[in-house]
């Protein structure tokens, strides 16, 4: 286990291509627990350090459960325009079954955010750069794993991947905007 989930973190090409050989959900959720599970525990463990154990619990599960339906609709939506855009060799079921190794980033910056978190003070600005640095290693992982499942070139996965996350952050943050817009229009006029 701990040779592949190596492969799938730095040796991507060949990590991915064997995970859309062998799609395996369970070994997936796994790893997206134990990697986002790690990361927000950290995080939400040292925020909430005066509440209860169980309100600490309930956040944690929260926030994974937020993250685990974030991936899945992701995932969903990224077969849907590949396929409306004419790459449906792969399978949704494959793409679903790699999204939660796209996660692993994340337990490997966790002694990063425990360090941020347990520092204080200038430290904890080391947090927000852990997150950003690992957004932007779980989105190449995921560019290697839409290659891998639909066998498309990295730079047609790049193409797809980044014009997803435009638009899905369109679909996001369009309604918010003019939310606001209208709310501050209605109020200040």
């Amino acid at each position: 286990m701990r040779r592949k989930s190596f492969d799938v973190l730095f040796a991507t090409k060949t990590g991915m291509g064997w995970l859309a050989q062998h799609p395996t959900l369970w070994r997936s959720l796994f790893y997206f627990v134990i990697s986002m599970g790690a990361f927000t525990g950290v995080c939400t463990n040292i925020a909430f350090a005066d509440q209860y154990l169980w309100v600490r619990l309930g956040v944690l599960l929260g926030v994974l459960s937020a993250h685990l339906l974030i991936i899945i609709v992701f995932g969903c939506f990224l077969h849907g325009l590949i396929d409306a855009c004419g790459g449906g060799s792969g399978n949704v079921w494959g793409l679903l079954c790699i999204m939660g190794f796209t996660t692993l980033p994340f337990l490997v910056l966790t002694p990063l955010a425990l360090m941020a978190m347990r520092l204080g003070g200038m430290a904890v600005l080391v947090l927000p750069i852990a997150c950003i640095l690992g957004y932007i290693w779980c989105v190449y992982l995921l560019m290697r794993a839409v290659e891998a499942v639909y066998l498309l070139n990295f730079r047609q996965a790049f193409v797809v991947v980044v014009f997803a996350l435009l638009l899905w952050a369109l679909m996001l943050g369009l309604p918010i905007y003019l939310g606001v817009h209208f709310l501050a229009l209605a109020f200040f006029s």
